[in-house]
């Protein structure tokens, strides 16, 4: 009688234990992290940047106009991709030098307020320098067709650097540039 008591009362423990066990498995496991997404560790909250691993080629500059307030066009060298997003400010870009840029948005989804936050890598590494955090704002149109936010960026070491854009927290662009 003894051992049935022992062994009902052991069942009925290890059966409240599993069923009070919360399932800590992700969703997602086993699913591979697409090239240039991150990737959220559940346990810490920590955000993992992903380093997309495609070209190293510099990437283009192109030239943008806006018409200010007093009707004048402004024109302006960009770095980047002429239908998403880039940058312009001093060229070349000089290492350990805090340097001001305006990003500039041409994108057509709707992008302000959203947190923006720019890093970078350097070719040969995989360590992530923080260029800058913002946003895009409304009320910041440069034109009918761009939208731009301010920065200060300041590389680490002269060579070459792929910036990486995270728009919301999820990668949106990376921009390859030399830097001396």
């Amino acid at each position: 009688m003894k051992k049935l008591i022992l062994f009902l009362a052991t069942s009925l423990l290890v059966g409240t234990m599993i069923a009070c066990t919360s399932d800590t498995t992700n969703e997602n496991e086993g699913d591979p992290v697409e090239a240039g997404q991150e990737e959220v560790q559940v346990n810490t909250n920590e955000v993992v940047y992903q380093i997309p691993n495609n070209s190293w080629e510099l990437s283009s500059i192109f030239e943008h106009s806006i018409v200010d307030e007093n009707g004048k066009e402004v024109p302006y060298s960009i770095t980047g991709n002429v239908e998403t997003l880039g940058f312009t400010g001093p060229n070349p870009i000089v290492s350990d030098e805090n340097q001001k840029y305006f990003w500039f948005y041409f994108g057509q989804e709707d992008i302000y307020d959203k947190p923006v936050e720019v890093k970078a890598v350097k070719e040969g590494t995989e360590e992530l320098v923080d260029l800058h955090s913002g946003s895009f704002y409304e009320g910041a149109e440069a034109s009918a067709d761009s939208v731009n936010m301010p920065s200060h960026l300041e590389f680490p070491s002269a060579g070459l650097w792929k910036i990486l854009v995270y728009i919301d927290g999820e990668f949106y662009e990376s921009i390859v540039v030399e830097v001396v």
